[in-house]
């Protein structure tokens, strides 16, 4: 009963239009068809939930993290984001680059 309360209530909240967050240009952390509708350190991410494809913003890898090599599209990632600015994807896990030696 309470879960089934807590549900009604929960849709009753965001059935109502006035209470409906507005759009905007950039969708953190919302759906996106795009790598440019997400926010600053995101990308544009399919991922697969249950038997649904879902394709929305997510988070830059972080260090250990799967990872995506970079693309120079805007199309989504297919499953990882690349690395966030301070690291590489080195065999699909974000790394610290390697120190360059000097002579």
């Amino acid at each position: 009963v309470l879960v089934s309360s807590l549900v009604l209530t929960t849709f009753g909240v965001f059935a109502d239009s006035d209470q409906q967050p507005d759009a905007t240009d950039s969708v953190p952390n919302g759906i996106c068809s795009k790598g440019s509708e997400c926010g600053p350190n995101q990308c544009c991410r399919e991922s697969f939930e249950s038997d649904m494809a879902v394709v929305a913003c997510a988070p830059l890898g972080e260090f250990g993290q799967p990872c995506s090599n970079p693309k120079t599209d805007d199309e989504p990632y297919a499953t990882h984001c690349p690395c966030k600015a301070d690291l590489v994807c080195v065999s699909g896990t974000c790394s610290t680059p390697k120190p360059v030696a000097v002579e």
